[in-house]
């Protein structure tokens, strides 16, 4: 009898299928591995998926800027230690801000606005900035950011 083996072709694609199913699967379990280390670091870090705050709005009159911050937790107040939680380019020298941050609270679900005043940028129309703003809860915090530019 005259028998033949696998034909090049034939051990090519297998083994290609074989590569391929094995960085697939690598790659699932890389991600899974990921998201799990992620939420114990928020668990550690003491930052919670359930509080939540977004920028709702912001502008700018040539001199201040009004930043509407909303709470979108269901329950708890989001409250502001001061001024190092508002934060400009990396920076919190403000001259001014109202109402003052210094224990102001935004209720579950409520807007508050802030009026920012920095000591040395004026907002000119171009110019591009980071704003970063910290909230607190009693046992977590939570972050929101937002780029502008000045109009």
């Amino acid at each position: 009898m005259n028998r033949k083996a696998v034909s090049p072709v034939v051990a090519t694609m297998l083994l290609i299928a074989v590569a391929v199913a094995s960085v697939s699967s690598y790659y699932v379990w890389v991600r899974s591995f990921q998201t799990q280390i992620q939420k114990e670091v928020e668990q550690k870090a003491g930052i919670s998926s359930m509080i939540k705050m977004e920028v709702v709005s912001i502008n700018h009159d040539g001199t201040n800027y009004y930043v509407t911050l909303k709470n979108l937790s269901s329950s708890g107040n989001i409250t502001f230690h001061g001024t190092q939680d508002f934060i400009l380019d990396g920076n919190n020298n403000w001259g001014s801000i109202t109402p003052t941050p210094n224990g102001s609270s935004i209720p579950a679900g409520s807007t508050k606005t802030f009026v920012l005043k920095h000591k040395s940028i004026r907002p000119t129309s171009g110019n591009s900035h980071s704003f970063v703003f910290i909230g607190h809860t009693l046992k977590d915090q939570v972050v929101a950011t937002i780029y502008y530019t000045d109009l």
